[in-house]
Protein backbone atom coordinates (compact mmCIF):
# COMPACT_ATOMS: atom_id res chain seq x y z
CA UNK A 1 0.00 0.00 0.00
CA UNK A 2 1.56 3.36 -0.95
CA UNK A 3 1.99 5.99 1.32
CA UNK A 4 -0.23 8.43 0.98
CA UNK A 5 -2.81 5.64 1.37
CA UNK A 6 -1.71 4.49 4.78
CA UNK A 7 -1.72 7.95 5.73
CA UNK A 8 -5.21 8.25 4.43
CA UNK A 9 -6.13 5.10 6.67
CA UNK A 10 -4.67 6.48 9.99
CA UNK A 11 -6.90 9.45 9.32
CA UNK A 12 -10.34 7.63 8.85
CA UNK A 13 -9.78 5.69 11.73
CA UNK A 14 -8.90 8.86 13.45
CA UNK A 15 -11.55 10.15 12.88
CA UNK A 16 -13.66 6.58 14.01
CA UNK A 17 -13.86 8.52 17.36
CA UNK A 18 -12.10 6.10 19.22
CA UNK A 19 -8.72 6.23 21.59
CA UNK A 20 -5.36 3.59 20.26
CA UNK A 21 -1.94 3.62 20.80
CA UNK A 22 0.85 3.20 18.51
CA UNK A 23 1.43 -0.20 19.22
CA UNK A 24 -2.57 -1.18 18.14
CA UNK A 25 -2.04 0.88 15.20
CA UNK A 26 1.03 -1.11 13.82
CA UNK A 27 -0.28 -3.60 14.03
CA UNK A 28 -3.74 -2.85 12.01
CA UNK A 29 -1.15 -1.16 9.62
CA UNK A 30 1.13 -4.26 9.21
CA UNK A 31 4.04 -1.91 10.37
CA UNK A 32 6.41 -1.40 13.16
CA UNK A 33 5.76 0.56 16.01
CA UNK A 34 8.40 3.58 15.04
CA UNK A 35 6.57 3.81 11.40
CA UNK A 36 3.49 4.11 13.16
CA UNK A 37 4.67 6.82 15.06
CA UNK A 38 6.40 8.44 12.23
CA UNK A 39 3.09 8.17 10.65
CA UNK A 40 1.21 9.56 13.18
CA UNK A 41 3.92 12.28 13.30
CA UNK A 42 3.16 13.35 9.73
CA UNK A 43 -0.28 13.57 10.30
CA UNK A 44 0.17 15.86 13.31
CA UNK A 45 2.44 17.91 10.93
CA UNK A 46 -0.27 18.29 8.46
CA UNK A 47 -3.24 19.87 10.49
CA UNK A 48 -4.75 16.73 12.31
CA UNK A 49 -4.72 17.49 16.07
CA UNK A 50 -4.05 15.17 18.05
CA UNK A 51 -4.02 14.73 21.45
CA UNK A 52 -1.73 12.31 23.67
CA UNK A 53 -3.01 10.58 27.09
CA UNK A 54 -0.06 8.76 28.71
CA UNK A 55 -0.09 5.51 31.23
CA UNK A 56 -2.57 2.44 31.60
CA UNK A 57 -5.33 2.91 29.43
CA UNK A 58 -4.11 6.32 27.41
CA UNK A 59 -3.32 6.46 24.04
CA UNK A 60 -4.03 9.05 21.10
CA UNK A 61 -7.11 10.06 19.67
CA UNK A 62 -8.27 13.18 17.97
CA UNK A 63 -9.68 16.47 19.46
CA UNK A 64 -13.65 17.14 18.91
CA UNK A 65 -12.88 20.69 17.45
CA UNK A 66 -11.03 19.41 14.18
CA UNK A 67 -10.07 19.94 10.96
CA UNK A 68 -9.42 18.07 8.03
CA UNK A 69 -5.70 18.51 6.64
CA UNK A 70 -5.76 19.28 3.06
CA UNK A 71 -7.08 16.76 0.77
CA UNK A 72 -6.72 15.99 -2.83
CA UNK A 73 -9.54 15.74 -5.35
CA UNK A 74 -10.01 15.17 -8.92
CA UNK A 75 -11.61 18.02 -10.90
CA UNK A 76 -15.18 15.31 -11.15
CA UNK A 77 -14.64 14.77 -7.10
CA UNK A 78 -15.14 18.37 -6.49
CA UNK A 79 -17.40 19.17 -8.42
CA UNK A 80 -19.76 16.14 -7.54
CA UNK A 81 -19.41 17.47 -3.60
CA UNK A 82 -20.10 20.98 -4.90
CA UNK A 83 -23.27 19.66 -5.93
CA UNK A 84 -24.68 17.66 -3.87
CA UNK A 85 -23.90 19.73 -0.79
CA UNK A 86 -25.93 22.67 -2.89
CA UNK A 87 -28.93 19.72 -3.37
CA UNK A 88 -30.11 20.52 0.18
CA UNK A 89 -30.24 24.25 -0.01
CA UNK A 90 -34.18 24.15 -0.23
CA UNK A 91 -34.03 22.79 3.40
CA UNK A 92 -33.73 25.56 5.71
CA UNK A 93 -32.51 23.87 8.26
CA UNK A 94 -30.02 21.25 8.90
CA UNK A 95 -28.56 18.59 11.45
CA UNK A 96 -25.21 20.16 10.60
CA UNK A 97 -23.34 23.11 12.64
CA UNK A 98 -22.04 24.48 9.66
CA UNK A 99 -23.81 27.01 7.30
CA UNK A 100 -24.16 25.68 3.83
CA UNK A 101 -23.20 28.64 2.05
CA UNK A 102 -20.05 29.12 3.89
CA UNK A 103 -18.99 25.95 2.75
CA UNK A 104 -20.08 26.05 -0.68
CA UNK A 105 -18.00 29.20 -1.20
CA UNK A 106 -15.18 27.60 0.91
CA UNK A 107 -14.98 24.59 -1.62
CA UNK A 108 -15.39 26.91 -4.67
CA UNK A 109 -12.48 29.17 -3.29
CA UNK A 110 -9.87 26.60 -3.47
CA UNK A 111 -10.72 25.06 -6.75
CA UNK A 112 -8.48 25.36 -10.10
CA UNK A 113 -9.96 27.37 -12.65
CA UNK A 114 -11.00 24.69 -14.52
CA UNK A 115 -12.93 23.15 -12.04
CA UNK A 116 -14.94 26.61 -11.37
CA UNK A 117 -15.52 27.02 -14.90
CA UNK A 118 -16.90 23.60 -15.38
CA UNK A 119 -19.20 24.10 -12.47
CA UNK A 120 -20.47 27.80 -13.63
CA UNK A 121 -21.97 26.09 -16.86
CA UNK A 122 -23.26 23.29 -14.90
CA UNK A 123 -25.12 25.72 -12.76
CA UNK A 124 -27.54 26.81 -15.67
CA UNK A 125 -27.68 22.87 -16.79
CA UNK A 126 -28.40 20.90 -13.21
CA UNK A 127 -30.62 21.99 -10.82
CA UNK A 128 -32.40 19.88 -7.68
CA UNK A 129 -35.47 20.84 -6.18
CA UNK A 130 -37.46 20.00 -3.09
CA UNK A 131 -40.22 21.61 -1.23
CA UNK A 132 -39.35 24.94 1.11
CA UNK A 133 -40.00 25.04 4.02
CA UNK A 134 -38.55 28.30 6.10
CA UNK A 135 -39.95 25.94 9.58
CA UNK A 136 -37.22 26.28 12.20
CA UNK A 137 -36.15 23.06 13.87
CA UNK A 138 -33.42 24.26 16.48
CA UNK A 139 -33.68 20.89 18.28
CA UNK A 140 -32.57 18.89 15.15
CA UNK A 141 -29.18 18.61 15.94
CA UNK A 142 -30.10 16.82 19.37
CA UNK A 143 -32.33 14.44 18.17
CA UNK A 144 -29.85 13.58 16.08
CA UNK A 145 -27.46 13.34 18.11
CA UNK A 146 -29.19 11.70 21.08
CA UNK A 147 -30.11 9.02 18.25
CA UNK A 148 -26.62 8.30 17.41
CA UNK A 149 -25.38 8.24 21.42
CA UNK A 150 -28.55 6.25 22.37
CA UNK A 151 -30.06 8.34 24.64
CA UNK A 152 -33.52 9.50 25.90
CA UNK A 153 -34.42 13.49 25.23
CA UNK A 154 -37.37 15.13 27.60
CA UNK A 155 -39.13 17.57 25.07
CA UNK A 156 -42.10 19.85 25.01
CA UNK A 157 -44.19 18.78 21.80
CA UNK A 158 -46.72 21.14 20.37
CA UNK A 159 -49.43 18.47 19.53
CA UNK A 160 -53.03 18.62 18.55
CA UNK A 161 -54.37 19.00 21.98
CA UNK A 162 -52.04 21.63 23.16
CA UNK A 163 -48.08 21.29 24.44
CA UNK A 164 -46.92 18.04 26.35
CA UNK A 165 -44.13 16.77 27.95
CA UNK A 166 -42.19 13.66 26.91
CA UNK A 167 -39.61 11.62 27.36
CA UNK A 168 -38.39 10.29 23.71
CA UNK A 169 -35.82 7.61 22.58
CA UNK A 170 -34.92 8.84 19.01
CA UNK A 171 -34.01 6.39 16.35
CA UNK A 172 -32.83 9.33 13.59
CA UNK A 173 -34.05 12.24 11.58
CA UNK A 174 -35.31 11.86 7.68
CA UNK A 175 -36.18 14.84 5.49
CA UNK A 176 -39.48 14.53 3.72
CA UNK A 177 -41.80 17.02 1.29
CA UNK A 178 -39.16 19.79 3.36
CA UNK A 179 -40.16 18.43 6.33
CA UNK A 180 -37.77 16.71 9.29
CA UNK A 181 -39.07 14.01 11.31
CA UNK A 182 -37.74 12.22 14.24
CA UNK A 183 -39.29 8.28 14.93
CA UNK A 184 -38.62 7.90 18.57
CA UNK A 185 -39.90 5.59 21.44
CA UNK A 186 -41.94 8.03 23.21
CA UNK A 187 -42.30 6.39 27.10
CA UNK A 188 -45.50 8.20 27.78
CA UNK A 189 -47.48 6.56 24.88
CA UNK A 190 -44.94 3.19 25.42
CA UNK A 191 -44.81 2.98 21.18
CA UNK A 192 -43.06 3.84 18.86
CA UNK A 193 -44.18 7.63 17.45
CA UNK A 194 -43.20 10.13 14.75
CA UNK A 195 -42.62 13.71 15.79
CA UNK A 196 -42.62 16.62 13.27
CA UNK A 197 -39.23 18.25 14.25
CA UNK A 198 -40.47 21.61 14.04
CA UNK A 199 -43.03 21.01 16.73
CA UNK A 200 -40.20 20.11 19.49
CA UNK A 201 -40.51 23.66 21.43
CA UNK A 202 -37.97 22.55 24.05
CA UNK A 203 -35.91 19.42 24.18
CA UNK A 204 -33.07 18.48 26.21
CA UNK A 205 -30.92 15.10 27.09
CA UNK A 206 -32.34 13.11 30.16
CA UNK A 207 -30.89 10.89 32.69
CA UNK A 208 -34.20 8.90 32.86
CA UNK A 209 -36.00 7.18 32.34
CA UNK A 210 -33.38 4.38 31.01
CA UNK A 211 -32.76 3.69 27.28
CA UNK A 212 -34.26 0.73 25.93
CA UNK A 213 -31.80 -1.57 24.12
CA UNK A 214 -34.29 -2.90 21.62
CA UNK A 215 -34.86 0.98 20.43
CA UNK A 216 -30.92 1.42 20.61
CA UNK A 217 -30.74 -0.96 17.96
CA UNK A 218 -33.32 0.06 15.54
CA UNK A 219 -31.77 1.90 12.41
CA UNK A 220 -34.56 4.10 10.03
CA UNK A 221 -34.44 1.62 7.74
CA UNK A 222 -35.83 -0.98 10.19
CA UNK A 223 -38.31 1.46 11.05
CA UNK A 224 -39.29 2.09 7.14
CA UNK A 225 -39.24 -1.71 6.60
CA UNK A 226 -40.81 -2.81 9.62
CA UNK A 227 -42.31 -0.28 12.17
CA UNK A 228 -44.31 2.23 8.98
CA UNK A 229 -45.25 -1.32 7.71
CA UNK A 230 -47.76 -1.87 10.62
CA UNK A 231 -48.85 1.77 9.61
CA UNK A 232 -52.40 2.57 8.61
CA UNK A 233 -51.81 3.71 4.88
CA UNK A 234 -54.62 4.52 2.66
CA UNK A 235 -54.61 5.82 -1.70
CA UNK A 236 -54.29 8.96 -2.48
CA UNK A 237 -55.24 10.20 -5.95
CA UNK A 238 -55.06 13.42 -7.27
CA UNK A 239 -55.74 14.67 -10.50
CA UNK A 240 -52.71 17.50 -11.71
CA UNK A 241 -52.30 19.85 -14.63
CA UNK A 242 -49.17 20.14 -16.22
CA UNK A 243 -47.99 23.07 -13.50
CA UNK A 244 -49.18 20.40 -10.82
CA UNK A 245 -47.24 17.59 -12.44
CA UNK A 246 -43.64 19.39 -12.19
CA UNK A 247 -44.70 20.44 -8.46
CA UNK A 248 -45.18 16.98 -7.24
CA UNK A 249 -43.33 15.16 -9.20
CA UNK A 250 -40.49 14.79 -6.20
CA UNK A 251 -42.93 13.26 -3.92
CA UNK A 252 -42.49 9.53 -5.71
CA UNK A 253 -46.02 7.64 -6.48
CA UNK A 254 -47.12 6.42 -9.60
CA UNK A 255 -47.95 9.44 -12.56
CA UNK A 256 -50.39 8.47 -15.72
CA UNK A 257 -52.09 10.94 -18.25
CA UNK A 258 -55.43 11.39 -16.97
CA UNK A 259 -57.73 13.52 -15.25
CA UNK A 260 -56.69 17.14 -15.68
CA UNK A 261 -53.71 16.37 -17.56
CA UNK A 262 -52.07 14.08 -15.17
CA UNK A 263 -53.29 11.48 -12.15
CA UNK A 264 -50.58 10.68 -9.22
CA UNK A 265 -51.55 7.86 -7.48
CA UNK A 266 -49.82 7.34 -4.48
CA UNK A 267 -49.79 5.03 -0.72
CA UNK A 268 -49.65 7.24 2.17
CA UNK A 269 -49.82 6.96 6.26
CA UNK A 270 -53.12 8.20 7.49
CA UNK A 271 -51.53 10.47 9.50
CA UNK A 272 -50.11 12.25 6.62
CA UNK A 273 -53.52 12.96 5.06
CA UNK A 274 -53.44 16.77 6.59
CA UNK A 275 -50.20 17.62 5.62
CA UNK A 276 -51.16 16.72 1.94
CA UNK A 277 -54.17 18.74 1.88
CA UNK A 278 -52.09 21.36 2.86
CA UNK A 279 -49.58 20.58 0.31
CA UNK A 280 -53.15 20.48 -2.97
CA UNK A 281 -55.03 23.50 -1.09
CA UNK A 282 -51.73 25.73 -1.46
CA UNK A 283 -51.91 24.28 -5.40
CA UNK A 284 -55.09 25.60 -6.20
CA UNK A 285 -56.31 25.02 -9.71
CA UNK A 286 -53.50 23.10 -10.27
CA UNK A 287 -54.49 19.98 -8.33
CA UNK A 288 -58.11 18.05 -7.68
CA UNK A 289 -58.17 15.56 -4.64
CA UNK A 290 -59.92 12.59 -6.23
CA UNK A 291 -59.29 9.90 -3.24
CA UNK A 292 -59.31 9.36 -0.13
CA UNK A 293 -62.48 10.38 1.04
CA UNK A 294 -61.09 11.99 4.51
CA UNK A 295 -58.93 14.22 2.42
CA UNK A 296 -61.60 15.40 0.48
CA UNK A 297 -63.98 15.84 3.90
CA UNK A 298 -61.10 17.56 5.38
CA UNK A 299 -60.09 20.01 2.34
CA UNK A 300 -63.93 21.11 2.46
CA UNK A 301 -63.83 22.06 6.09
CA UNK A 302 -60.90 23.95 5.29
CA UNK A 303 -62.36 25.92 2.38
CA UNK A 304 -65.23 26.45 4.68
CA UNK A 305 -63.16 28.00 7.18
CA UNK A 306 -61.23 30.27 4.40
CA UNK A 307 -64.75 31.50 3.15
CA UNK A 308 -65.70 32.43 6.72
CA UNK A 309 -62.44 34.56 7.18
CA UNK A 310 -62.45 36.18 3.49
CA UNK A 311 -66.08 36.00 3.38
CA UNK A 312 -66.89 34.75 0.02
Amino acid sequence: MPKSERLLDVLLRLHGGRSFTARDLARDLGVSRRTALRYLHELSAAGVPLAARPGPGGGYLVLHDRTLPPLAFTVDEAVSLFFAYQSLQDYGVLPFDAEYGSVLRKLFGHLPPDAKQRIDRMRDRLQFSSRRTDLEAPHLGLLLAAAIDRQVVEILYRARGGPSRRAIQPIGVYAQNGLWYCPAYCFTRQAIRRFRVDRVLEAERAESPPPRPEIAALTLKDYYEHVRADAETTMMEVDLTEAGRRETEHMGGEMVAQGMGWRLRMEIEVSDIPLFARIFLAMAGDARVVAPSAMLDLLRDMLRRQADIYGA
